[in-house]
């Protein structure tokens, strides 16, 4: 008897299941369970096949659907979401408790509402594992919704996500259509959704809250998990510039967390880290007196011509993805004139592939890629993309191509400058 595809898919997955489970056990990591997060951190033997087990699942689980219900649960995402956005906006996490549970009786009269539909809303988010029912019918926390409760930058990240970019996703057919082939970052569905004639960052700096909340929500993916700065500090060989006539510029570096990072984890080389003057100068105000005298920070405008001449690299992280490949170049032709022989522009993005893909662990970048569309009309690049937006900015920029850095959604771009 021939074994059936999903057969296979199973015993692959026992196959990678026995491995996690026996490298939990070896570790004193309590068993996989909804109730609580665990396999986080983990050495990147170990991260590949908790991927591998995923994809194995994901495609399991869609022989299983069949394309019918795989279309159904793609057309009710919204569902999910719309039920998500009122679990964030209620911040109903914040009402269950820790330590125990709360019954629905007590979870209504804390937020307002009718029990009936209180439970209606908590048992499509216990569906997506976001909260638990006990054996008594009371509500507790997840893995998920414990995340939520206890570190503000998860919900942050949850409204910037939530508030901003899924009222404007319905309206991404229509942009195409008022705006065909735009790359103006004020021509988006955002634009549409909020009536606004101001790019996302002019309209977000217009309420201090909606700011903030973004400037918290970009801080929370940088901490931990595939968007840390642990990979880029891992990721790129910054050895070689750690010597004592060794600078980094870090451009559109923010209050510079990537900056402070390298540091700490190199001893000589040098860090100037650039943005708008509000936020340079707020930066310089937190960064860490042990590092005054090897981070400095400094007002610019990455479309100005670049002032700091002949630095061993000039880093880009989040940054060209926001812009369309018109303004893409635009920055970089900005850097030209001060390039000298071997500079290196160093660029930390998502990386979608060049080919088709159906890994759902690789999804993010194509995720992200939509949300640069909705949001700011930009894109995030493949690699032959990137080679390409290289050569028309100058000949004399050397491709040297990407690299992955394991256990990361993003990766490394990479280009140096060659006189002659």
């Amino acid at each position: 008897m021939t074994t059936s595809p999903l057969t296979r898919l199973a015993e692959q997955l026992l196959e990678k299941a026995k491995i996690l489970d026996s490298y939990s056990q070896s570790h004193g990591i309590e068993p996989l369970s909804f109730e609580r997060e665990t396999l986080a951190d983990l050495p990147l033997e170990i991260e590949n096949v908790r991927k591998a087990a995923i994809d194995i699942c994901q495609d399991a689980k869609r022989l299983a659907q069949g394309p019918r219900d795989l279309l159904w649960e793609l057309l009710n995402q919204s569902v999910d979401l719309a039920n998500f956005q009122f679990i964030y906006h209620y911040n109903i996490p914040k009402h269950v408790p820790l330590v125990g549970s709360i019954s629905y009786s007590e979870l209504a009269a804390l937020t307002g509402f009718d029990e009936i539909f209180l439970k209606r809303m908590v048992r499509v988010a216990m569906i997506n594992r976001i909260f638990l029912e006990t054996p008594d019918g009371r509500v507790a926390h997840s893995g998920a919704s414990r995340i939520l409760h206890e570190e503000p930058g998860a919900m942050d990240t949850a409204g910037f996500l939530l508030e901003e970019i899924f009222p404007a996703a319905p309206k991404l057919v229509d942009a195409l259509k008022k705006y065909p082939a735009s790359g103006e970052p004020n021509e988006t569905a955002f634009n549409l959704a909020f009536n606004t004639s101001r790019s996302f960052y002019k309209e977000l700096e217009a309420t201090p809250e909606r700011s903030r909340r973004f400037g918290a929500a970009m801080r929370w993916m940088s901490r931990g998990g595939r968007f840390s700065n642990d990979h880029i500090v891992r990721g790129y060989e910054w050895a070689q510039v750690d010597h004592a006539n060794g600078l980094v510029v870090d451009v559109g570096g923010g209050h510079g967390s990537v900056s402070i990072a390298l540091a700490n984890s190199t001893s000589k080389v040098k860090f100037i880290v650039q943005d708008l003057p509000e936020t340079a100068t707020h930066g310089a105000k937190l960064l860490p007196g042990s590092l005054k005298e090897r981070v400095s920070f400094m007002p610019h405008d990455f479309f100005g011509e670049q002032p700091v001449k002949g630095a061993d690299v000039y880093f880009y992280r989040y940054i060209l993805h926001n812009w369309s490949d018109k303004y893409a170049s635009l920055i970089l032709k900005a850097l030209i004139p001060a390039l000298r022989d071997g500079s290196r522009i160093v660029i930390v993005e998502c990386l979608p592939d060049d080919a088709s893909m159906t890994r759902w662990t690789d999804k993010q970048s194509y995720n992200i890629d939509i949300i640069s569309m909705i949001g700011w009309n930009s894109v995030e690049r493949t690699s032959s993309h990137w080679e390409m937006l290289f050569k028309s900015v100058d000949s004399r920029l050397e491709y040297l191509g990407t690299k992955a850095m394991p256990g990361a959604s993003v990766a490394l771009i990479e280009a140096r400058f060659r006189s002659a």
